[in-house]
């Protein structure tokens, strides 16, 4: 089932347009916070169901406030008491989201740590054999891996 066809910002009411905005801001704030929640408790599948829906609100929202900040005149007739509900709603979502890229960073960081763990333990484990072995021969590798250590990279783009 597809969903229904957006309604472009421009052929809104100005008061329409400026709830749709705050439903919006509203939505990603909670979509975000909840993330930020999950990544801390480090439920990387949960977050990953989050962001089809956190895609499209986030959209959507692009959408509106390009189109506002394009046209100002959009929302220049809307109640005062809305707009100013819209600039909270909008404060909120900085604030949240500012406390998602912490998350993000974090996790990211451990991510990091635990590569570098990973490709340290396999360079260790593919090192020369420092010494010898039986009747004073180099010792030989295992067989287990007699060509050396597997490949392992590093990408800091996450």
């Amino acid at each position: 089932m597809s969903e229904p066809r957006r309604i472009p910002a421009e052929t809104l009411a100005p008061m329409d347009l400026v709830d749709r905005v705050i439903a919006l801001t509203t939505s990603l704030t909670g979509i975000v916070a909840r993330e930020t929640e999950l990544l801390r408790d480090r439920a990387q599948a949960e977050v990953a169901a989050l962001q089809p829906e956190k895609i499209r609100i986030a959209n959507d929202y692009a959408m509106d406030v390009q189109a506002i900040r394009a046209r100002k005149e959009l929302i220049d007739r809307a109640p005062a008491e809305r707009v100013s509900r819209l600039k909270s709603a909008m404060a909120e979502l900085d604030r949240v989201l500012a406390l998602n890229a912490e998350a993000l960073q974090a996790a990211k960081s451990v991510s990091e740590s635990l590569i570098r763990m990973v490709a340290d333990a396999m360079s260790e484990r593919a090192a020369p054999s420092l010494g010898y072995g039986r009747n004073a021969a180099p010792a030989a590798r295992s067989a287990s891996n007699p060509a050396g250590a597997g490949s392992l990279t590093l990408d800091s783009r996450v």
